[in-house]
């Protein structure tokens, strides 16, 4: 006879709601939907152009900044490389990880929840979310990075559920791929492995050995790339081993505001989103020790049939490990990393985990018992009310993106009359900016970024290339008669590691070339020293 342990972990379908099959009609239509609904907002967020901001612009290569993980970079430059345009190729890609972000989520839901009502809401709970909807609108990495996070979590049910081998070896390589396209993967694949080295129904030995099989041939993508790169370009990625965060109360404060507008909008009180938050954190927690006692207890003679692996079970474990370690590593990147702060897109993959995770969890409940129908209905009210939240957000921020776009490709960066004085310019001519990328997109000139004073991710100047040396390279342009201009853009203000625009008058003895409504033009005077 099952005890209530069991019960609150692996009950049977029956028990939660009548029987619907995973593959019936209505999943596919139901998937289908979200899936046009989606695509109809991504026209609409689009409908300026792909949202550029300057993070896009390093993976367009356009930008002074170099890129750090290089997967997406490829998506775009290799396109570029057979002549199409970069944003032409973002747009395409964004299509493609849109399309496979929506149905990966629907599929991996549906297959370990085994009723596709929980995989239709829970795929609205993320693909309605306007940070969901603004990323996949957007020239940046999360949505490939969540396609290959959203593969790795397939394979790996793939290998739980058959014990094929050749499932955890494409799992491993989808993960090194997740790596290469953004840093922040390896928690997931802690993660897993901590699942297999738990998994009872194999023998300790095997358990080694796949989770070794698992590791090593990701890492090996990694780290082939690590060396590549440091020896072609001299960098890979982009940050020294120490402690240069400078995060204070404020930024923590922002940070919890943050995590907090993953359910509802900031117009609904701190407190009761906080409180809400960490009620769903709770009830997932508390799930999560629950099925992984149950995962324990499993005998090593057991099938699948015999609940021996469980899809739900493994997929719960899984996310709930790598939601844990992955915000751990973002929070500890911002120690390692200077001005480095939890933003909306950094902290989105940790939301789509917790949105599958308490999903999958809530499809396992037993109704028959009073306090878990309770939690359950608890459950179903609050999806509701962030559904709500999300539409209301999402159609507010695609009605203001279809009307004036944003980025730069918005409506008012092309309306620029600082830009239209730089198209202006000799051709000829060395630009210096604050803003060089969006020079660059707007223009199709190339720019270079004004000295810097410091560094952004150590806070610190930097000692091969103090701003002394940069400030002299620019006069020595200028003495060997080459036309030097300087631009600056009131609307980018938040450098404040670059040289401040009083020093360059003072140090490059600028002229003023033009003065407009969103910035002004200055030329470098010639000097007779150094």
């Amino acid at each position: 006879m099952a005890t209530p342990a069991d019960r609150l972990t692996s009950a049977p379908r029956s028990f939660t709601a009548p029987h619907v099959s995973a593959a019936a009609p209505g999943g596919w239509i139901a998937c289908a939907a979200i899936l046009v609904l989606s695509l109809v907002l991504f026209q609409l967020n689009v409908h300026h152009g792909m949202v550029v901001t300057p993070d896009s612009t390093r993976y367009m290569g356009i930008s002074p900044i170099p890129y750090d993980a290089p997967v997406y970079h490829w998506m775009l430059v290799l396109p570029h490389a057979l002549g199409m345009p970069l944003l032409t190729a973002a747009s395409a890609w964004a299509l493609v990880t849109l399309v496979a972000n929506v149905i990966l989520i629907f599929a991996l839901i549906r297959r370990t929840a085994a009723d596709w009502r929980y995989a239709a809401i829970g795929t609205a709970l993320i693909a309605l979310a306007p940070q969901f909807v603004s990323l996949h609108a957007a020239v940046i990495s999360e949505p490939p990075f969540i396609t290959f996070v959203l593969l790795t979590l397939w394979f790996t049910l793939d290998y739980f559920e058959r014990g094929a081998r050749r499932d955890l070896l494409i799992a491993s390589l989808m993960l090194g791929m997740a790596t290469l396209t953004r840093f922040t993967a390896p928690p997931i694949g802690a993660a897993v492995v901590l699942v297999i080295l738990a998994n009872p129904r194999l023998p300790f030995g095997r358990r080694i050995a796949d989770s070794a099989l698992f590791a090593i041939p990701g890492a090996a993508l990694f780290f082939v790339w690590v060396v590549a790169s440091t020896l072609t370009v001299g960098h890979s990625i982009g940050r020294e081993l120490r402690f240069y965060g400078n995060m204070g109360p404020a930024q923590w404060w922002a940070n919890l505001e943050t995590t907090a507008a993953w359910l509802l909008p900031d117009a609904v009180p701190l407190a009761l989103r906080v409180l809400l938050l960490v009620a769903v954190l709770g009830f997932a927690g508390w799930q999560f020790a629950r099925q992984l006692a149950a995962w324990r207890r499993v005998r090593p003679d057991a099938t699948p049939r015999d609940g021996g692996c469980d899809p739900r079970l493994a997929f719960s474990l899984m996310l709930g490990l790598s939601f844990v370690g992955y915000l751990a590593f973002v929070w500890l990147s911002t120690a390692l990393e200077a001005n480095l702060q939890f933003v909306g897109r950094y902290g989105f993959p940790a939301y789509v985990m917790l949105v599958m995770m308490v999903t999958a969890q809530a499809s396992g409940l037993d109704q028959r018992l009073g306090g878990l129908r309770t939690i359950w209905l608890a459950l179903a009210a609050l999806a509701a009310l962030v559904l709500v939240g999300h539409t209301v957000r999402t159609s507010a921020r695609t009605y203001q993106v279809f009307r004036e776009g944003i980025g730069f490709l918005s409506l008012e960066w092309r309306a620029s009359p600082t830009i239209a004085a730089v198209e202006a310019l000799p051709g000829n001519a060395s630009l210096f900016s604050n803003g060089p990328e969006v020079v660059a997109l707007l223009t199709q000139r190339s720019a270079q970024i004004v000295p810097q004073e410091r560094l952004l991710r150590t806070n610190r100047p930097d000692p091969a290339n103090p701003p002394e040396a940069q400030l002299a390279r620019i006069r020595a342009q200028a003495d060997a008669g080459l036309p030097v201009y300087v631009v600056c853009f009131d609307r980018i203000d938040w450098r404040f590691y670059l040289a401040s625009e009083q020093r360059l008058k003072r140090d490059l003895s600028l002229e003023p070339a033009g003065a407009f409504a969103d910035g002004r033009i200055y030329r470098v005077k010639a000097t007779l020293h150094p």
